[in-house]
Protein backbone atom coordinates (compact mmCIF):
# COMPACT_ATOMS: atom_id res chain seq x y z
CA UNK A 1 0.00 0.00 0.00
CA UNK A 2 1.79 3.05 -1.47
CA UNK A 3 0.94 6.26 0.67
CA UNK A 4 1.42 9.86 -0.46
CA UNK A 5 4.32 11.59 1.24
CA UNK A 6 3.93 14.28 3.49
CA UNK A 7 3.96 17.90 1.77
CA UNK A 8 7.63 19.05 2.23
CA UNK A 9 9.21 15.91 1.82
CA UNK A 10 10.69 14.88 -1.27
CA UNK A 11 11.03 10.69 0.16
CA UNK A 12 11.80 8.82 3.25
CA UNK A 13 15.16 7.81 2.34
CA UNK A 14 16.77 10.43 4.07
CA UNK A 15 14.56 9.82 7.10
CA UNK A 16 16.65 8.21 10.30
CA UNK A 17 15.78 8.02 13.89
CA UNK A 18 16.93 10.97 16.16
CA UNK A 19 20.54 9.99 18.37
CA UNK A 20 20.24 9.26 22.07
CA UNK A 21 20.84 11.22 23.85
CA UNK A 22 23.45 11.10 27.14
CA UNK A 23 22.15 9.36 29.60
CA UNK A 24 21.17 11.93 32.68
CA UNK A 25 23.76 11.70 35.38
CA UNK A 26 21.96 12.44 38.14
CA UNK A 27 18.30 10.92 38.51
CA UNK A 28 15.23 13.39 37.74
CA UNK A 29 14.05 14.21 41.44
CA UNK A 30 10.78 12.75 42.52
CA UNK A 31 7.60 14.14 43.05
CA UNK A 32 7.71 13.44 46.74
CA UNK A 33 10.86 15.71 46.68
CA UNK A 34 9.90 18.21 44.77
CA UNK A 35 6.88 18.64 46.58
CA UNK A 36 8.75 18.73 50.13
CA UNK A 37 11.24 21.30 48.43
CA UNK A 38 8.16 23.59 47.88
CA UNK A 39 7.02 23.46 51.66
CA UNK A 40 4.13 20.72 50.92
CA UNK A 41 3.68 18.75 53.53
CA UNK A 42 1.87 14.80 53.50
CA UNK A 43 -2.02 15.68 54.74
CA UNK A 44 -2.32 11.61 56.17
CA UNK A 45 1.13 11.27 57.82
CA UNK A 46 1.72 7.57 58.00
CA UNK A 47 2.18 6.85 62.14
CA UNK A 48 4.06 3.90 63.14
CA UNK A 49 2.15 1.76 65.41
CA UNK A 50 4.18 0.09 67.96
CA UNK A 51 3.52 -4.00 69.33
CA UNK A 52 2.25 -4.01 72.96
CA UNK A 53 4.26 -5.81 75.26
CA UNK A 54 4.88 -9.74 74.02
CA UNK A 55 3.64 -12.00 77.14
CA UNK A 56 6.29 -13.85 78.75
CA UNK A 57 4.20 -17.20 79.04
CA UNK A 58 3.19 -19.97 76.19
CA UNK A 59 0.63 -18.81 73.74
CA UNK A 60 -2.16 -21.08 72.26
CA UNK A 61 -4.19 -20.15 69.66
CA UNK A 62 -8.22 -20.04 70.77
CA UNK A 63 -10.54 -19.91 68.38
CA UNK A 64 -14.67 -19.97 69.16
CA UNK A 65 -17.72 -19.14 67.69
CA UNK A 66 -19.74 -16.34 70.17
CA UNK A 67 -22.60 -14.40 69.42
CA UNK A 68 -22.50 -11.21 67.86
CA UNK A 69 -23.91 -9.44 71.00
CA UNK A 70 -20.94 -11.34 73.35
CA UNK A 71 -18.63 -9.81 71.04
CA UNK A 72 -19.82 -6.95 70.77
CA UNK A 73 -20.60 -6.68 74.73
CA UNK A 74 -16.49 -8.36 74.88
CA UNK A 75 -15.21 -5.42 72.86
CA UNK A 76 -16.38 -3.00 73.91
CA UNK A 77 -15.06 -3.72 77.73
CA UNK A 78 -12.09 -4.42 76.32
CA UNK A 79 -12.00 -0.88 74.72
CA UNK A 80 -13.11 1.00 77.58
CA UNK A 81 -10.36 -0.80 80.02
CA UNK A 82 -8.02 -0.05 77.07
CA UNK A 83 -7.00 -3.99 77.28
CA UNK A 84 -5.86 -6.26 74.51
CA UNK A 85 -8.66 -9.26 73.77
CA UNK A 86 -5.70 -11.79 75.33
CA UNK A 87 -5.60 -9.72 78.55
CA UNK A 88 -9.38 -9.49 78.57
CA UNK A 89 -9.81 -13.33 78.46
CA UNK A 90 -6.89 -13.56 80.87
CA UNK A 91 -9.02 -11.56 83.17
CA UNK A 92 -12.40 -13.15 82.81
CA UNK A 93 -10.26 -16.74 83.53
CA UNK A 94 -9.23 -14.94 87.11
CA UNK A 95 -12.80 -14.47 87.93
CA UNK A 96 -13.76 -17.88 86.94
CA UNK A 97 -10.75 -18.91 89.07
CA UNK A 98 -11.81 -17.12 91.84
CA UNK A 99 -15.27 -18.17 92.06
Amino acid sequence: MNRPIPAGLTGLSDFRPAQASEPQATPAPTARAIAEAHGFVERNPQTIRKRRKPTEEPTYSFTARVSVRSANAFIDWCERERMSYREGFDRLIGKIEKA
